[in-house]
């Protein structure tokens, strides 16, 4: 009997304890539009990228290449436009994290000479011209035109650019990648008519740790499984876009592919350099 008495205190003992144990465990109740709690955003630790000492490096060039966000691979770095079922658009992350002071913009792809956002993005207002009504002091009714300023917007930004650095690390023994930095590209005609000029708003740097870890907690859709949470440092590491190069090292310093070629020609030559990268690693090796 007293067995029996023993064995039931230790069950019951149990039970209390598991239960116990299962409403410590219980998630806290809260606004959210999901039957379970996302407890893994916000927490993404970066990918460190191995180490490369200057002297593994046997070769290195360096490209430049625009994202298009109006292709179908790309619109995930475009929409939504405004806020939506806790995703944003790259550019608002971007704004958001430098209107915050959690990273640095530069004037260009050097990186040395830091910007302050909120004067640059005045500049690039348009103003643009409205007539009110209005009314003087004796009750006369006339009509007033006034300048109203319209400033730029998230959905302004429909392209990228990338500075990267390819390279064949032979301590590794392969053909690596580095992003340098990208800049978001704000396309504006100056005349009524005329044809817009490409405007790099900012330079971002992207190894910079405060910049990764914006980009590794910040979700993006996932165009097959809305459970698999994928990350804008997700969609850049694992190389996740489509691109065209428009520049690449050479005597010419800072020229340009348009610069000396246009249309169908300018997309074969951005194709050669690409093929001219991944080729240099084939004849790079013995086998």
């Amino acid at each position: 009997m007293k067995k029996i008495s023993l064995i039931l205190i230790v069950v019951i003992s149990l039970l209390s304890t598991n239960l116990f144990a299962q409403v410590l465990d219980a998630p806290e109740e809260g606004a959210r539009d999901s039957f379970y709690e996302k407890i893994s955003f916000n927490k993404r630790i970066p990918f460190n990228f191995p180490y490369v000492r200057e002297a593994d490096v046997i070769w290195e060039w360096r490209v430049w290449r625009v994202i298009d966000f109006r292709e179908k691979q790309n619109q995930v770095f475009y929409y939504p436009t405004t806020p939506e079922q806790g995703r944003v658009n790259l550019f608002y992350a971007l704004e958001q994290a430098i209107n915050d002071g959690r990273i640095k913009v530069y004037k260009d792809d050097e990186f040395k000479e830091e910007i302050d956002w909120a004067t640059v993005k005045q500049s690039y207002s348009i103003i643009s011209q409205i007539t009110k009504d209005s009314i003087d002091i004796d009750g006369t009714e006339f009509q007033v035109t006034v300048d109203v300023p319209i400033e730029l917007n998230t959905d302004d930004i429909k392209t990228l650019r990338i500075k990267e650095n390819w390279f064949i690390d032979k301590q590794r023994t392969v053909q690596d990648v580095r992003i340098a930095g990208f800049s978001p590209i704000y396309y504006r005609a100056i005349e009524e008519g005329a044809a817009p000029i490409a405007y790099p708003l900012f330079w971002v740097r992207y190894d910079d740790p405060e910049v990764r870890e914006l980009l590794a907690n910040t979700e993006v859709y996932n165009f097959k499984n809305d459970a698999q949470r994928r990350t804008y440092d997700d969609i850049f590491l694992k190389r996740m876009f489509s691109s065209y190069i428009i520049r690449e090292s050479s005597v010419y310093a800072d020229r340009t592919i348009s610069q000396y070629t246009t249309g169908d020609e300018a997309l074969r030559e951005s194709d050669n350099v690409k093929e001219t990268i991944f080729n240099y690693e084939e004849d790079m090796w013995e086998y």
